[in-house]
């Protein structure tokens, strides 16, 4: 079944063009509806006026709405909080297919719609690069991925930093909410950098560090040092735990609960590499059974192959 892929990002990341962002995505999304006609419309929540587009627009253009409900959402307060979860439930009430992360949210999306639920944890990546190993600037080296969202306790690897002292050094990616002067020596801030460069980065530590507050949040960036093979820490929670069961480390969203765990990690880097590498394959495999069942699914429900062969994904 193929699929065509389009995102929308005019004035993405300018806060003061905030709403005019959304009134032209909503046109671009509108548009290509009415171009491509898709039996099967594809769409990611977050973000959350998509999804609702989507489901008004449905019985409009008469497709069948996948909603991958990929993570949850920041819950804004006052006002803003009860908008978007009255958009959100009624998104996901005429939608025909939810797609989640895992089962401990699917079983909190359940208490909002009937609608039939699968679980699909994301695929572990394929790199796109060759390696060319960069020389980096600590005895230990350390990939914090962030985006500095709210649900990242990015303030408390700053402070254990300075716990772990300057023969450890931490790099972190995305885009930067603290000035450099306010850092610590060993923390480097590497902005966003091209692919490429951040493959590169990815496999030339010795440790990968993915941290959330979310409780069902299945962190992508831990997908992604199962891919390169590297020592992982992740924050204690139940749903990471059940997925990485092997070569990580755990710890609390504290700063000395992180340096400990960095400690623990860059010591015993070479065991936790091994069990990575059961859990690439084991996860890798059960992510092809995964799918090829969801695929049958909605070849069986939605009767794909009695219709023409053409998917839209925003």
């Amino acid at each position: 079944m193929k699929a065509d892929y389009y995102t929308f990002t005019a004035f993405e990341g300018r806060k003061y063009f905030a709403s005019i962002r959304y009134i032209v995505a909503v046109i671009q999304t509108l548009l290509i509806l009415l171009k491509m006609k898709p039996i099967i419309l594809v769409v990611q929540n977050p973000s959350i006026v998509l999804c609702f587009l989507s489901s008004i627009t449905k019985k409009l253009f008469g497709y069948k709405l996948i909603v991958d409900l990929h993570t949850q959402y920041i819950h804004p307060g006052k006002v803003r909080k009860f908008i978007m979860n009255y958009m959100n439930k009624y998104s996901l009430n005429r939608c025909d297919i939810i797609v989640v992360t895992n089962d401990n949210y699917k079983n909190d999306i359940k208490d909002i719609t009937d609608k039939t639920i699968y679980v699909l944890p994301d695929k572990i990546p394929h790199f796109d690069y060759e390696f060319n190993r960069l020389t980096l600037k600590g005895k230990s080296n350390v990939l914090f991925i962030c985006t500095f969202s709210e649900d990242e306790p990015w303030e408390e690897v700053l402070e254990a930093s300075r716990l772990l002292g300057n023969d450890f050094c931490i790099y972190i990616s995305g885009k930067p909410k603290i000035k450099e002067m306010n850092i610590p020596e060993n923390i480097i801030l590497t902005g966003y950098v091209p692919n490429e460069q951040y493959q590169n980065l990815l496999r030339s530590v010795d440790v990968v560090l993915v941290l959330t507050v979310e409780d069902n949040c299945m962190v992508c960036g831990a997908y992604e040092a199962v891919a390169a093979e590297k020592a992982l820490i992740l924050s204690d929670k139940r749903v990471l735990r059940e997925y990485f069961n092997r070569g990580v480390v755990f710890t609390e969203n504290k700063s000395n609960s992180i340096a400990e765990a960095i400690k623990y990690a860059v010591e015993r880097q070479n065991v936790l590499h091994e069990e990575i590498l059961e859990i690439k394959s084991i996860r890798s495999m059960e992510w092809k059974t995964r799918w090829e069942t969801l695929m049958e699914y909605i070849n069986t429900e939605i009767n794909i192959n009695k219709r023409d062969d053409k998917k839209s994904v925003c």
